[in-house]
């Protein structure tokens, strides 16, 4: 069987199909990965073949300006949930950054499935272009989401958002379905959505990207140790954000050791830290989360999922819809707490941290949330359910919308 694994460009998107390509290839079959340029030295360090597909653009500044441009913003700083409904009723069109994206990738991912000839195509919920040009090749398309689904919600957007996508490929509106034929689903059933649709519940080993252990990973932390990460792209949301060196600040003062893990533009702007922290580079969070007595983060995907695997409590401060929908999910489970990014202020988030280390429930609830994730169904298993869809297709047909791609 011939997979094919597609994403965008950013890598907290692409490390969620990492696993699910390592279990195809352990299992013996042909895989490859196709990101945009930019995408390409990442992806190939996970010790897989890698394709480049589409062209790279500054997505940020596309990004940030629809962002704070729509009420959306200003609901997730309050820390509510969106109502899509109303938000598509007002002509909001929260698709649009990713219709964007797929428009760079679309050409070329289709010429590549056209000559690869995949039996299947796993594809990040939110690259669009992929569920379209399988769909055009008879191909049958596995969305890999990143836990709550959130992308779910955005569905509704997507017929008007792909139109043009849909028309240069041939497919009617119905065809090229955004959820895919399966949804793998790496999120605890406690946090995930109840609404329809199904899931393939997967056991997800965490991959944060490569990196190498220091040796003070070994050793045992005389005091409580608190990992603090603010992801990869903090610098786009400027000073809507509560600083990560403000953080830094606000647990200076507590019998704790810091470990703030950050990107090497975020170390540069970070300047001189408290005595009681220490910065790494580009450090995994799955190498070290396991040994942290508590988690401090924006809520994204990557790290709620990582420290949801470790058992370690969370205490996050989202800046986005989709990290508000999943941090309030995780509040729920009793494994974290929520602070608005309105709300939040040194004095609150010095006190939270105080209050959450050394909580037994927190650290009880958190525990039993790692148990409910690791026992989810393994990936060698999920290899099997690819290979039903592949062997349905082949006995089913092989093309449509143009030349044979099998």
């Amino acid at each position: 069987m011939r997979v094919l694994l597609t994403s965008w460009s950013w890598p907290t998107h692409y490390y969620w199909l990492m696993p699910m390509a390592w279990a195809c290839r352990a299992a013996g079959h042909e895989v490859l990965v196709a990101v945009p340029p930019a995408g390409v030295a990442g992806a190939s360090r996970a010790g897989l073949p890698v394709v480049a597909v589409g062209s790279d653009f500054d997505e940020l500044p596309v990004i940030a300006k629809y962002y704070w441009s729509s009420p959306i913003a200003e609901i997730s700083a309050r820390g509510g949930e969106v109502d899509w409904e109303r938000m598509r009723a007002a002509g909001e069109r929260p698709l649009s950054v990713y219709a964007l994206l797929s428009s760079f990738m679309q050409d070329d991912l289709l010429a590549l499935t056209r000559s690869w000839r995949p039996d299947v195509m796993v594809y990040d919920a939110v690259n669009y272009a992929a569920p379209l040009v399988a769909a055009a090749c008879g191909v049958p398309a596995v969305r890999q989401i990143w836990g709550v689904d959130f992308s779910s919600q955005l569905a509704p957007f997507a017929p008007e958002a792909l139109a043009r996508h849909r028309a240069r490929l041939g497919l009617a509106e119905d065809e090229g379905d955004v959820l895919g034929a399966l949804t793998l689903d790496p999120c605890p059933p406690s946090m995930q959505l109840d609404d329809g649709i199904r899931r393939l519940p997967v056991r997800h080993p965490p991959y944060n990207g490569p990196g190498r252990a220091p040796r003070w990973l070994l050793e045992r932390p005389r005091r409580p140790r608190v990992c603090v990460t603010w992801g990869t792209v903090s610098h786009l949301f400027g000073e809507r954000l509560f600083p990560l060196a403000g953080v830094l600040r606000a647990l200076s003062g507590l019998d704790i050791e810091v470990v703030a893990a950050v990107s090497p533009r975020d170390r540069a702007e970070l300047g001189p830290v408290p005595a009681n922290t220490r910065v790494v580079e580009n450090l995994p969070l799955h190498l070290f989360l396991s040994g942290c007595d508590l988690v401090v983060s924006h809520g994204g995907g990557g790290v709620v999922g990582a420290a949801i695997d470790a058992g370690v409590p969370q205490l996050t401060v989202p800046r986005t819809s989709e990290q508000v929908l999943i941090c309030r999910s995780l509040a729920g489970t009793g494994a974290g707490e929520m602070i608005a990014l309105d709300d939040a202020s040194p004095a609150l988030l010095r006190e939270q941290v105080a209050r959450l280390l050394g909580s037994a429930a927190h650290e009880d609830a958190a525990r039993a949330l790692m148990r409910e994730a690791r026992a989810q169904r393994p990936l060698s298993r999920t290899v099997a359910d690819l290979e039903a869809l592949a062997a349905a297709r082949a006995a089913g047909g092989r093309t449509r919308g143009g030349a044979p791609c099998a």
